[in-house]
């Protein structure tokens, strides 16, 4: 959106089509002053970086889910059948430090810093939303990290599962709008390679919706769609393959499958590969995994907002839980799970909303890593399943959606801020 009122709030130099990989000098650029309004600017040619207010804020939300999932759509095209490559130290510790400072030079509207190798930063033309994420180089499945400039609330919002745990992006989406969050993190790669859920995952496994049944993962653009023929699942790579077997109209994948497709392969060549995509396949689950760049950037954030709350988004089957419509849990220093539930129960009136444990003893996110991590720092952090029944209302019924969304106002109680309480 442009507007002659408008004013930009940073300098983006080293830009194009509004893709800004390193800034030079302008990174030591100070912070305007209390009550300034301008900075100086060079931004790429039609991209507007001015943050509304008033009406025109009113009207710039009502079209930023759209604008962002139009950004985060080619991050993910593809991601449904890409495995998570975990960072090395050097390529963590690069990619922190460029987060950490991307999200205070937000707050502060400084210029954002320089990205690292593999990464860039994209304004959202018309808005003050910039978009960090891998820049097409190479895929390692890195996150879609969305950092809102210049006021907002202090809130962190996840998705990690959005290929597998179908509705949950619109659904973070719209709650990042609604609360003028903070911070957006997405995934951009299958929590499973694009396969079913392994026998051995984690036991408090959310989704349990592979491909080939009632819950088949978003596709690229967002539909529900099934990659697999008689439930099996499609081939990786070529080592799901060898390792599991060609799929076919029965879906067999096995170790024996497996060896009769390869034309009889030798058994430890079969065992080799099943090794080795198990071993891949522990770094594909964002919200377990020890080490990933989705971990990281939640880390990153924790680190340039001590404190602030995260909400994380995730699905689960109506059968594993068929009394439940939601299941809330929170961990760390000031988390207060009556914040969401009381909300939330108001707006989900047909179905129950349940607090694990003291209502339901599973689906609780006990084994989710950034928990651990907003646990160990200090901060507040909000799990939250969703059933499919519930998911699929949301997708359908934008007025349900946007109640839903509001109903997380409540998350920053406490933190020093009230409804609409955004900071510089």
């Amino acid at each position: 959106m442009k507007s002659a009122g408008y004013v930009v709030l940073f300098t983006i130099a080293g830009c194009s089509q509004g893709v800004c990989r390193s800034v030079g000098s302008a990174l030591g650029t100070a912070p305007s002053p209390a009550g300034s309004a301008v900075l100086t600017v060079a931004v790429p040619t039609g991209v507007a970086t001015a943050e509304p207010t008033g009406v025109e804020a009113q009207a710039a939300d009502s079209g930023e889910q759209q604008a962002l999932d139009e950004q985060i759509a080619p991050l993910r095209k593809g991601g449904r059948h890409l495995i998570a490559e975990p960072p090395d130290d050097a390529e963590e510790e690069a990619y922190v430090a460029w987060v950490a400072a991307a999200g205070l030079a937000a707050q502060n509207r400084q210029p954002p810093p320089a990205a690292p190798p593999g990464f860039a930063l994209r304004v959202v033309p018309g808005r003050a939303l910039w978009v960090l994420s891998e820049d097409g180089s190479r895929r390692q499945g890195a996150a879609a990290v969305v950092l809102r400039a210049g006021a907002a609330v202090p809130l962190i919002v996840e998705a990690p599962h959005t290929f597998f745990d179908r509705g949950t992006l619109p659904v973070a989406l719209a709650v990042f709008e609604a609360q003028r969050a903070r911070a957006l993190v997405v995934n951009t790669s299958h929590r499973y390679g694009g396969g079913p859920k392994p026998s051995d995952a984690a036991g408090d496994d959310e989704g349990a919706e592979g491909a080939g049944g009632k819950g088949g993962a978003d596709a690229d653009g967002g539909a529900a769609k099934a990659e697999a023929t008689g439930g099996g699942a499609r081939a990786i790579g070529g080592e799901r393959a060898g390792a599991e077997g060609a799929t076919g109209a029965g879906g067999n994948h096995g170790a024996r499958g497996g060896a009769r497709d390869a034309g009889g392969g030798a058994r430890g060549d079969i065992r080799a590969a099943r090794e080795r995509l198990a071993a891949s396949l522990a770094f594909a689950d964002v919200a377990h995994a020890e080490r990933s760049f989705f971990l990281s950037a939640h880390r990153a954030l924790l680190q340039s907002f001590p404190g602030i709350p995260a909400v994380q988004l995730h699905g689960f089957q109506d059968s594993s839980a068929p009394d439940a419509a939601a299941i809330a849990s929170a961990v760390g220093h000031d988390a207060d799970l009556e914040r969401l539930l009381a909300p939330l129960r108001s707006v989900v009136s047909d179905g129950k909303v349940l607090a694990y444990p003291a209502e339901i003893n599973k689906l609780g996110g006990a084994t989710n890593v950034q928990a651990r991590w907003s646990r160990q720092m200090g901060a507040p952090f909000y799990h939250l399943e969703l059933s499919r029944a519930l998911r699929d209302k949301l997708m359908e019924d934008e007025d349900f959606r946007r109640r839903f969304a509001a109903a997380f106002a409540g998350l920053v109680a406490g933190k020093g801020q009230t409804r609409p309480g955004l900071t510089p």
